[in-house]
């Protein structure tokens, strides 16, 4: 073989600029950048609100100069979320359901008006209120503004976007439950959970725990897929606290079906509407659609109030006398009162006695009777209360409204994992010569514990699944969305010369 040929066989050799190329991507990280790396993800991993970059104040250091008009509703949703961690992480040790009675239970927890503040079915119907109200708002202000081909838009988002921004976080938070169960974490938890002598009062069920990954996954699938199936209720074995995700998302389609109907009528005729609805639902002992079309009246109302307000023939300070705070008051607390309607020993509690009679026969869950009505008295009055409203507007409430939808969705997991785990350890090495005090020590440190890491998980949960789940829905809907072809029209003139 001559040395041409030998030539024309053998490879070119690379540059040099292609060869660092490739030495540098697949080079080791430097100590800089891996540092780099570290730092960034700790900084992530940090809760929002102790973030400073550049010698900024945090999120909850800076005070909004105007606070938005319905920004109440974040931080009484916030508020009822972290009372629902609170009821669920009591009712399985402690009784949360029986009434003070004048010859039983006296404890001061029973009172009217103290027990709303662990009455997790009253919470559930804050939240079912709040979600109608705040899907209605900017629907209503288009509805009386006659604004027909934006609502059409905007409803027909809410729509598409809704089944991915309630249950993508749900598909995330369960799948975490897989990583635990198979880490074990469920299973070294198990025996209490299942343990009728220590929680003695409302067992949940515990995640159940599969020998193989494969079945694992299966059972996860297969419980997802029926849990989001909007026209079978369904709730999601591995976290029974999920069950109110898949009503309000059966609530909240119809909801917007409803608000459709209705965009073309008179606000007197479609509030007329709005009431017969309530109506048929209470009939049909519907109570979510109670709740939901109880929140689309009164963001009509709010609006309305807002409009005679902006109006030169309103006097805008009727609202903000003393005789109108007080009665916004006195409501408030009557929705307080009814919030909390107790489960058990209702025909020995004074005042309940009557109000359980009351109930009318078809309605088949009675214990959120009273809870639905007290939880629209209660957003009523604070929608009309300044006063009231400043409860919700500080920076605690408002932090806890932006983090409100990871905390209720992981805080089963960790009641079921680090509060069972923790319980039992306190319960023997806490000394104390009363076993009803060594249990409450115990139960108050583990309480203190978890809901420290709940706050912590739920901030980073919100930033890393949560807030790209929604701009995650929105760009497949930017993606899917048919585009818009405008048809230029012809000039007349054109018209009648190719006629010619």
């Amino acid at each position: 073989m001559s040395a041409i040929e030998l030539d024309s066989e053998t490879p070119a050799p690379l540059p040099l600029s292609t060869i660092h190329q490739i030495s540098r991507k697949f080079a080791l990280p430097s100590r800089t950048s891996a540092l780099q790396t570290t730092k960034q993800i700790l900084h992530f991993l940090l809760p929002s609100f102790l973030h400073s970059d550049s010698g900024q104040p945090t999120d909850i250091e800076k005070t909004p100069e105007i606070v938005h008009p319905t920004a109440w509703l974040d931080g009484m949703r916030g508020i009822a979320a972290l009372l629902v961690y609170i009821y669920h992480l009591s009712y399985s040790t402690h009784d949360v359901d029986t009434a003070w009675t004048y010859d039983g239970k006296r404890d001061f927890l029973r009172l009217p008006l103290i027990r709303f503040f662990y009455n997790g079915p009253s919470m559930v119907s804050i939240f079912f209120v709040l979600s109608g109200y705040a899907l209605s708002y900017k629907p209503v202000k288009q509805i009386r503004k006659q604004e027909v081909l934006p609502l059409f838009e905007g409803l027909a988002s809410s729509v598409f976007r809704r089944w991915m921004r309630l249950f993508l976080p749900c598909l995330a938070s369960t799948s975490v439950i897989v990583v635990l169960l198979r880490l074990g974490m469920y299973d070294a938890t198990r025996e209490i959970a299942n343990d009728q002598a220590r929680l003695p009062f409302h067992r949940e069920r515990h995640a159940q725990s599969y020998e193989t990954l494969g079945q694992q996954l299966w059972d996860l699938t297969a419980a997802f897929f029926a849990f989001s199936n909007p026209f079978i209720a369904n709730e999601m074995p591995m976290d029974p606290h999920l069950w109110t995700i898949s009503v309000e998302y059966g609530a909240s389609i119809v909801l917007y079906v409803t608000q459709l109907g209705l965009c073309r009528l008179r606000t007197r005729y479609r509030l007329l509407s709005l009431v017969c609805l309530i109506f048929m639902a209470h009939q049909a002992s519907r109570w979510p659609m109670i709740l939901f079309y109880g929140g689309f009246i009164l963001a009509e109302l709010d609006i309305r109030r807002s409009a005679l307000a902006a109006s030169e023939t309103f006097d805008g300070t009727i609202n903000t006398s003393h005789l109108w705070s007080a009665t916004y008051l006195c409501i408030f607390f009557c929705g307080l009162f009814l919030g909390g309607q107790p489960w058990k020993a209702v025909d020995k509690a004074p005042g309940w006695i009557t109000l359980y009679k009351l109930i009318p026969k078809h309605v088949s869950d009675k214990f959120r009777y009273w809870g639905n009505w007290g939880a629209i008295l209660l957003i009523w009055a604070t929608s009309n209360s300044p006063l009231l409203q400043c409860v919700f507007t500080n920076r605690v409430s408002q932090y806890f409204g932006r983090i409100s939808f990871s905390l209720y969705v992981v805080h089963g997991m960790l009641i079921h994992t680090l509060h069972y785990s923790l319980m039992p350890a306190l319960w023997n090495n806490v000394t104390a010569n009363d076993t009803w005090l060594k249990q409450e020590i115990g139960f108050a440190v583990s309480a203190s514990v978890v809901t420290v890491v709940l706050i912590w998980v739920s901030d980073v949960f919100m930033r890393l699944i949560d807030t790209p789940s929604v701009r995650f829905a929105r760009w497949i809907e930017n993606k899917a969305k048919a585009k818009v072809q405008v048809v230029k029209e012809e000039p007349k003139w054109m018209e009648s010369s190719a006629i010619v």
